[in-house]
C-alpha cells in the first residue's frame, strides 16, 4: 500500500467521525444542569432516668454507660439540613421508627421482631418560592422501659434464653424538583440509634453518615436543532465521502494491476516453459555487470543470442517476480511487477 493510500484512510476516517459528532451534536443539543448540595445531620439525646439516689439530676448526658434499670425514657433531638446551589421545590417527609430485635446466638438472625411507629410521617411542601435548603429539627421519645418489659414478655412467655436491641431508625425522604430537570428527583437519608436491652449497663451507638459535599444530580435536556452544526457534519461528511472514493479507486487499481501481473506472469511460465528455471534463490558470488531490460522480450532476444537459461524467481507474491540471464561477467535482469502493469 502506497504512502497516499494511508493519508486518504486517515483523511477518510477522520471526516467521517467529525461528520458524526457534528450530526450527533447538531440535532441533540444538549444542557447540562447540574445540581450541587452539602449534606449535613446530627444526633443528640438525653438518657432519663426514674427517681434514684445514685445520680445527681434526673437524666445522663451522650455517651455515657446507663444503668439499665434507672432508664426511664431517652429523648433524641435530631437535625437534618441539605443546602442546593438552585431553588427547590417538592417535598420531603420525615419519620422515626424503632424496631425491637431479639436474637438467640447471631444478632444478625432475628428470632422475633416488633415495630414501633415513635414518629408518623411528616410532609414538609416546597412551595413557597426562593426555597434552597431543607431544614429538620425535631425530638423523639423513646419508651425505654415500653420496649424492655415487650421484650422480656416475650422471653417469659415462650421461656428462651434470647438478647435484644432496639433499632431507632430516623427517616427522610425527599421528592424534589428542580429548574431545568424534567423529572422529579428522589432521595433518601437515614440515621440509626442502637439501643442494647438485655444487659445491665449500656452504652447508646449512633449511625449518621450524612455528611457530604457532592454534585448529586447530573441530568440533560434537548433544545432546538443547530443548523450552523448541521451544515459543518454535511461538509465532513461530503469530504470523508471523497477520501473514501479515492480509496475505493486506489483499492481497484491495486486489484487490477495484481490481476494483470498474475496473469501475465502465467502466461509467460507456460509459454517459455522450456527456456525458464525457477530457482529459490540467486546466487552472486563475484560482481556482475548489470544490465536492465524493460520487457520478457528483450530478455528473449539475450536469451537467443547467449543461449543461457533464464534464471526465476517470485521475491513478493502476486506482486513482484525477477527474470536474470546471466554470462560471463553479464547479468541481464528483466523486474516485472504488478504496480507496473
Amino acid at each position: 500500500m502506497k504512502f497516499r493510500d494511508y493519508v486518504y484512510i486517515i483523511c477518510m476516517v477522520f471526516f467521517f467521525a467529525l461528520a458524526y459528532l457534528l450530526f450527533d451534536r447538531g440535532f441533540n443539543v444538549k444542557t447540562k444542569t447540574l445540581v450541587n448540595y452539602q449534606k449535613d445531620s446530627d444526633i443528640s439525646y438525653r438518657v432519663y432516668l426514674h427517681e434514684n439516689d445514685e445520680y445527681q439530676g434526673n437524666y445522663q448526658k451522650m455517651n455515657e454507660r446507663y444503668l439499665t434499670k434507672l432508664v426511664d425514657n431517652i429523648k433524641f433531638d435530631f437535625l437534618y439540613k441539605k443546602l442546593f446551589n438552585k431553588e427547590v421545590t417538592g417535598y420531603y417527609t420525615y419519620s422515626v421508627i424503632g424496631i425491637l430485635h431479639a436474637y438467640a446466638d447471631d444478632i444478625t438472625d432475628d428470632v422475633w421482631t416488633k415495630e414501633y411507629r415513635i414518629l408518623d410521617n411528616n410532609t414538609i411542601v416546597l412551595n413557597q418560592g426562593n426555597i434552597k435548603s431543607i431544614d429538620i429539627n425535631d425530638r423523639a421519645i423513646i419508651d425505654f422501659n415500653k420496649c424492655k418489659n415487650d421484650l422480656d414478655n416475650f422471653i417469659k412467655k415462650y421461656n428462651i434464653a434470647l438478647q435484644g436491641y432496639l433499632e431507632v431508625n430516623f427517616i427522610i425522604n425527599e421528592e424534589l424538583n428542580f429548574k431545568g430537570i424534567d423529572k422529579v428527583v428522589s432521595d433518601e437519608a437515614k440515621m440509626e440509634a442502637i439501643i442494647p436491652l438485655s444487659y445491665d449497663t449500656f452504652k447508646i451507638n449512633i449511625k449518621n453518615d450524612n455528611h457530604n459535599i457532592d454534585s448529586y444530580y447530573d441530568f440533560s435536556t434537548r433544545e432546538k436543532v443547530n443548523y450552523f452544526l448541521l451544515i459543518l457534519a454535511a461538509f465532513s461528511l461530503s469530504l470523508g465521502i471523497s477520501f473514501l472514493a479515492l480509496v475505493i479507486r486506489e483499492m481497484v487499481y491495486a486489484t487490477d494491476d495484481k490481476t494483470k501481473y498474475v496473469r501475465e506472469l502465467k502466461k509467460i511460465l507456460s509459454t517459455y516453459d522450456d527456456k525458464i528455471v525457477k530457482v529459490k534463490r540467486f546466487y552472486n558470488k563475484k560482481k556482475y555487470n548489470l544490465i536492465y531490460v524493460d520487457s520478457f522480450l528483450e530478455l528473449l532476444d539475450v536469451y537467443n543470442e547467449v543461449g543461457n537459461p533464464i534464471s526465476y524467481r517470485e521475491v513478493k507474491k502476486d506482486e513482484e517476480a525477477i527474470f536474470i540471464i546471466v554470462d560471463e561477467d553479464n547479468a541481464w535482469i528483466y523486474q516485472m511487477s504488478a504496480k507496473n502493469k
